[in-house]
């Protein structure tokens, strides 16, 4: 008796963790079809396209410890809507403060804005900011540069 109660434990266990076998109706991974993105099929033509007034600013000679705020201008150039979904820069000390989270038709312009803190940086930088859109290539690459000047420096 206590063999067959030994036997049914172990083959309930084994039927846990073993997924080879499923009971009808039972949803399996088998029944996903998960289609690519399409991002290959993409007719470029179609796509929105960013056009920046430029893509690198220059701060120029700033003191340390200034705070200086950048703007970098923009229209979508393409036939559809353009949506930015991720703005991130290189370094903690470049931080995107404003930048459009809804759609940017067609011809429209907008801006995305951009905070340096200066604090503890002396000497020349060189800062990236990246945009992740729905256009091709997906991301452009914004610089930030200029120098930092310390206290006392002529």
């Amino acid at each position: 008796m206590w063999l067959t109660l030994a036997l049914a434990c172990c083959t309930a266990a084994c039927r846990l963790t073993d997924h080879s076998e499923n009971d009808l109706g039972e949803i399996s991974t088998r029944d996903f079809q998960i289609p690519a993105s399409g991002f290959q099929d993409a007719d470029p033509s179609r796509q929105p396209t960013i056009t920046f007034d430029s893509t690198a600013l220059d701060m120029g000679r700033i003191a340390e410890g200034a705070q200086v705020e950048k703007t970098y201008r923009f229209t979508n150039r393409g036939k559809i809507d353009l949506v930015i979904t991720d703005v991130r820069a290189s370094c903690g000390c470049t931080v995107a403060k404003n930048w459009p989270r809804m759609p940017i038709a067609p011809g429209a312009s907008s801006a995305i804005t951009v905070n340096f803190n200066s604090e503890g940086r002396p000497g020349k930088q060189h800062k990236t900011i990246t945009v992740v859109a729905n256009t091709n290539p997906p991301t452009t690459v914004l610089t930030l540069s200029g120098e930092v000047v310390a206290p006392g420096t002529p």
